[in-house]
């Protein structure tokens, strides 16, 4: 026992760096609570004890995180991300470009990660679609200068004359976009469902993975004080003895399956799928972590002095870590990479008003593993049930059509007040290497 409480104080000694990076996507600002002005913690996810007078703030705070990690905000953000890379495909960006001024989006096209949005202007899951049917039809007028030969039979190259441009126009249909947006939204919903299911099945084979590799690094370090080296060469015979496999595993805390995972799912249903469905698994992981660390901090929270200690270790250690793993443009695999740093933290001692306190990390990464699990059976309930949210979507854009329909019909009978002209909104240039054929203008 005395040899334990020697190691446990030795852990308390080490310490881990932290990284900062740039945040490229809207974060919702979370003032500082009244009654913790001077404390150096940010109220993230509310305090053990609140003031009656920043209960407000605190249920403010909460609904704000709940909005952030809000799995029906998240998959509207990549049905936008996806019809936008659809439109771009079909060559089609004068659209993508009204979108982006329209709503103010910068780079959603090159963004991986969660929270593209302004949660303060568009709080709910259909604020933006609901927007756009209530916005009137536009036209895009497009300035496309004329290359190649010169005027006549002039040489191209005279610096006399004036370059020559082509006017059109494009029409812009909010209500329209919005059913297009209905379909992609409709799609990557159906793929989530089986998604899902495939989150759960990695998940579940964390802590078995760990465990194993753990093991196995133990017998390979066992291995170097063996009498008979036949033993030891049948370890270091797994591996070629020049590749960097086996450095690269020992960097790993588990197996990260999950893509392959998917892989396999979707190869053996046989059916295409969105443009991007494992980036959109990938950040589905993550939103599914996040949304667990918070689940367990409450539950933490509201166990009282019982898990107080370990409520406050851990609310630091995401608070200190979300702009790394959570917040902004990420890369691939960040979730497993905090749920391995978690895993990798040695426990320690933290001493209380009371008495000295055992902080076990792995502890709470068992407890977020086993959450992540139950938040994907629930977002699963949720996107089964989208298609019955589309559908009172598609009534609004409905009457809103036919709002307009009415509208234009009712115009045109009036002789004496003929209809106005549509409203022109942004002008948009490009450059044509010629007029014929399809594609020219870019």
């Amino acid at each position: 026992m005395q040899a334990w409480l020697k190691l446990s104080i030795a852990l308390l000694c080490s310490c881990s760096s932290t990284s900062t990076r740039s945040v490229s996507a809207f974060v919702p600002t979370l003032s500082r609570s009244r009654s913790r002005v001077g404390a150096n913690v940010p109220p993230i996810l509310g305090m053990a004890a609140w003031d009656d007078e920043d209960e407000a703030q605190r249920d403010a705070a909460v609904r704000r995180n709940q909005a952030r990690t809000d799995v029906r905000n998240f998959l509207t953000q990549r049905a936008i991300q996806s019809f936008m890379f659809l439109l771009h495909s079909c060559r089609d960006p004068h659209t993508v470009r009204w979108l982006e001024h329209t709503y103010g989006f910068t780079n959603l096209l090159e963004y991986h990660g969660s929270g593209a949005f302004n949660l303060t202007i568009y709080p709910e899951w259909d604020s933006i679609l609901q927007d756009m049917t209530s916005r009137p039809s536009e036209v895009v007028i497009v300035s496309a200068r004329r290359r190649g030969g010169g005027h006549g039979g002039w040489s191209k190259d005279n610096p006399y004359l004036e370059d020559r441009f082509v006017e059109f126009e494009i029409d812009i249909d909010p209500p329209s976009l919005v059913s297009r947006l209905i379909s992609v939204r409709d799609q990557i919903a159906k793929e989530w469902v089986v998604d899902l299911d495939t989150l759960v099945k990695a998940n579940d084979m964390i802590l078995t993975s760990y465990t194993e590799k753990h093991l196995s690094d133990r017998a390979s370090e066992e291995c170097q004080d063996f009498d008979q080296p036949e033993e030891c060469m049948e370890i270091e015979n797994l591996t070629a003895p020049y590749s960097n496999k086996r450095q690269e595993e020992k960097k790993a805390a588990f197996e990260r399956n999950a893509m392959v995972f998917l892989s396999n799912t979707i190869h053996s249903l046989g059916q295409g799928s969105s443009p991007h469905r494992k980036g959109n698994f990938d950040l589905l992981i993550l939103l599914a972590t996040q949304e667990s660390v918070h689940r367990v901090l409450r539950a933490y929270r509201d166990a009282g002095d019982e898990r107080e200690v370990s409520f406050s270790w851990l609310r630091e250690f995401y608070v200190s870590r979300v702009s790394r793993y959570f917040d902004g443009n990420q890369e691939y695999g960040r979730a497993d990479d905090f749920v391995e740093e978690l895993l990798l933290t040695p426990p320690s001692l933290k001493t209380s008003e009371i008495a000295l306190e055992l902080i076990d990390p792995m502890r709470m990464a068992e407890d977020i593993i086993a959450m992540r699990s139950e938040v994907a059976r629930d977002w699963k309930t949720v996107m089964q049930a989208s298609a019955e949210d589309h559908m009172a979507l598609q009534r609004i854009v409905l009457a809103a059509r036919m709002g307009k329909m009415l509208e234009t019909s009712s115009g045109s009978s009036k002789e004496e007040n003929p209809p106005t002209s549509t409203p022109k909104a942004v002008v948009a240039e490009a450059e044509a290497s010629s007029l014929d054929g399809a594609g020219a203008f870019e």
